[in-house]
């Protein structure tokens, strides 16, 4: 016969037991939420007060060199030439003689030609693919994922935007004349090339009207006149100098204060529509985030950042003391700099860098991973990665770096 204090002695060994397993569970839990967030925090807070050179590839000095992050890389261009570089070598190269090249890339399509000539060079990683003759001189160009570049062109009347197949094939033309659309300041095509959009400038009755028109060249248009699938028009007389398909279905518009965020699937809609009270100096912006600099007039410094997500929600907002001459988006952080001075913000507002080169720089460019970057010189590039300290902080002038 069981004596009923031992049950009792029983239960209350298995409670403790579950207590005891509770107790475990919760600390371990505990333990594993305490250092995913302070990995998280650490990520987030940390910062680079040095960087070391991991490759070094020696290149020919060029005059007025440009580069371009193409593939694995980056191209390099001037007046008299490009080339892509891979890492280890040259791939390709390819003469030509151009006052002013502009090069533009989409995917593993670049192109290039000679603003106010009629030439378009199209290349992929392989070499050049085509070429275009222009009947017009030519403005602005822009490449699809698939090769089909965009062009806008010139004339006395009229502008015309153009589109051509990779092979230099003519696939559609455009035709505006000044005296009914306007100028058009600016335009962009969708990563597919089956969209377009175009900022028009107009003068009627002496007053300034500015409107930002789409286009589908998908089976979604064909039906429409001139393949006009949307038209915007609440700009009034404010000029919007830049458009930009920052992917298959989002585009924006910057006007001298407003940024428009658009929708566009097959037809175009308004998402977000922010008015700001002083004039956008600078944008930029990749596949997620949209990215504004203005004159700060009321905080101690002369500048100020803000980035917005595509759906209009503002990240980050951050006051900053210099304008420098180029920003980008290197993965979550914003890349600032000029030719002797590198600053890198988070998107949280943290500087994870910021340096003053010994050696003068053409350029400065991301690579996927999040702290190495690609030096451009004269004569040679240099491939570094980032180093932290948690002790040391950055600092503005300290030289850390073996340069």
């Amino acid at each position: 016969m069981i004596r009923p204090d031992t049950v009792i002695e029983s239960e209350k060994s298995r409670e403790d037991k579950s207590r005891n397993l509770k107790i475990k569970v919760i600390t371990i839990i505990g333990i594993v939420c305490a250092l995913l967030l302070a990995i998280y925090l650490f990520c987030v807070y940390r910062t680079y007060n040095n960087y070391k050179v991991r490759k070094t590839i020696k290149i020919e000095t060029g005059t007025n060199s440009q580069y371009q992050a193409f593939g694995e890389f980056v191209v390099k261009y001037s007046n008299d030439g490009i080339s892509y570089i891979n890492g280890t070598e040259t791939i390709w190269n390819e003469a030509y003689e151009m006052k002013s090249p502009i090069v533009d890339v989409c995917g593993d399509y670049l192109a290039i030609a000679d603003k106010n000539s009629n030439t378009i060079y199209i290349f992929n990683k392989k070499g050049k693919v085509g070429e275009v003759n222009t009947s017009y001189p030519i403005i602005k160009i822009e490449v699809a994922q698939q090769g089909v570049v965009a062009a806008l062109l010139e004339e006395a009347s009229a502008n015309y935007i153009e589109l051509y197949d990779k092979e230099g094939n003519l696939i559609v033309s455009h035709k505006s004349l000044l005296s009914e659309n306007g100028f058009p300041l600016s335009f962009s095509i969708s990563n597919d090339g089956e969209k377009m959009m175009t900022s028009y400038l107009s003068i009627k009755e002496g007053s300034t009207e500015n409107q930002v028109i789409f286009y589908n060249f998908s089976n979604v248009g064909k039906d429409e006149v001139d393949r006009v699938v949307g038209t915007f028009n609440q700009y009034g007389e404010t000029i919007v100098p830049a458009v930009y398909f920052v992917s298959n279905e989002d585009a924006i518009a910057i006007g001298d204060n407003v940024l428009t965020i658009y929708k566009m699937k097959e037809k175009p809609t308004i998402r977000k529509e922010i008015k700001f009270d002083k004039e956008i100096q600078k944008v930029f912006y990749n596949e997620k985030y949209v990215g504004l600099i203005f004159e700060n007039s009321k905080g101690d410094t002369p500048y100020k950042m803000e980035v917005y997500s595509l759906s209009g929600e503002k990240i980050m907002s951050k006051e900053i003391e210099m304008n420098l001459d180029h920003v980008k988006f290197a993965g979550k952080n914003v890349l600032m700099y000029d030719d002797v001075t590198c600053e890198l913000i988070s998107l949280k507002g943290v500087v994870k860098f910021k340096h003053v080169f010994t050696k003068q720089l053409d350029a400065i460019v991301p690579m996927e991973s999040t702290n190495t970057f690609l030096l451009m010189t004269k004569n040679k590039i240099e491939e570094i990665s980032l180093r932290y300290s948690l002790k040391s902080p950055v600092t503005k002038n300290k030289q850390t770096a073996e340069e």
